[in-house]
């Protein structure tokens, strides 16, 4: 055969492919589509997974569900959707925990990078350093304080190994020279509420699960853990402007499993991308504490390659052993 004939020959399998791959992206979704969180009901994961959702259901009219797989940091149900099949029918709302797991927990059975494919970055989240009522501490300072004078260490709670707020927890202690205890949950909820029983002394927690119970006074807020104070919360003090340089915001975003055609990636993507841009999904996501984002599919794989990168480089220097 002749270089000209391989070419033409290439051609013609290239062409039938992605002719292939656009007539499976037209009858996509071929019934209920599962939306996998990761994490328990209730937390910023599940409400963007919900709201994804939602959105796709009114454009395409057909089932979508979100189901909670739990446990890991998000590993079982990062797991049940990098080994479904990739034809659009099993879709993953992961958070920030997703660039991390590779870096913190053994014998992560997928690959971030070939297991999953971008859709759209959905939003950036910011996290409160919050403590239990009965811990008789009122600032960023008094903690630290109390951390290091403890014959025995405080605890704090994550929702789970290898999440971010696991390792920015870790990483603040180890900066300000204290050690903790972690107890690993499987979600917000259920470490906030042993938080308030006392069970649990801190953690670290998105906004939309934690202010609510901070207006009840079901525990205290020292902190958010932004750069400077957000102008939504001008009286909360950014926790950096004691432990300087000190932060941790997150980002949430839908993937898919690798391999799934990028027609069928583009017919996901498209909808949420538009309603994002809104104002009105601007001010509902703000209302939960997030700011919207989101990108083409692209953008969301050079961003969590970055992430990827980012936090190995983090975990090694905190001195994270992988579990």
């Amino acid at each position: 055969m002749t270089i000209f004939a391989r070419l033409f020959a290439a051609g013609i399998l290239a062409g039938s492919a992605l002719a292939a791959g656009a007539a499976c992206a037209q009858q996509w979704p071929n019934g209920p589509v599962t939306i996998v969180v990761p994490f328990v009901p209730g937390g910023t994961t599940d409400i963007l997974g919900r709201l994804a959702a939602e959105i796709l259901q009114n454009e395409y009219k057909s089932s979508f569900v979100v189901e909670n797989r739990t446990g890991a940091g998000g590993v079982i149900g990062n797991t049940s959707v990098a080994r479904a099949a990739p034809d659009g029918q099993t879709l993953l709302l992961a958070p920030t925990a997703l660039g991390i797991v590779p870096f913190v927990s053994k014998n992560v059975p997928y690959d971030t990078r070939r297991d999953l494919k971008p859709v759209t970055l959905m939003a950036y989240t910011y996290n409160i350093m919050v403590v239990s009522p009965q811990l008789n501490v009122k600032t960023v300072q008094d903690f630290i304080d109390l951390a290091k004078s403890s014959a025995l260490p405080l605890n704090y709670a994550s929702p789970g190994i290898g999440t971010p707020t696991h390792l920015g927890v870790e990483v603040f202690a180890k900066e300000n020279g204290f050690t903790l205890r972690h107890v690993p949950y499987r979600g917000a909820a259920p470490a906030l509420t042993d938080l308030m029983s006392g069970e649990i002394n801190m953690m670290f927690v998105d906004l939309a699960p934690g202010i609510p119970l901070v207006e009840a006074g079901k525990i205290r807020a020292l902190g958010i853990l932004t750069p400077q104070r957000l102008p939504s919360l001008p009286d909360m003090p950014a926790v950096s402007e004691t432990a300087k340089g000190f932060y941790l915001v997150g980002w949430q975003g839908l993937l898919a499993p690798g391999g799934t055609p990028d027609a069928i990636v583009e017919r996901i993507n498209a909808p949420i991308v538009a309603y994002l841009k809104t104002k009105a999904a601007a001010e509902r996501l703000q209302k939960i504490g997030v700011d919207v984002k989101w990108s083409s599919p692209p953008e969301m794989r050079e961003w969590i390659d970055s992430q990827l990168n980012y936090w190995e480089k983090t975990a090694k220097g905190a001195g994270i052993v992988p579990q």
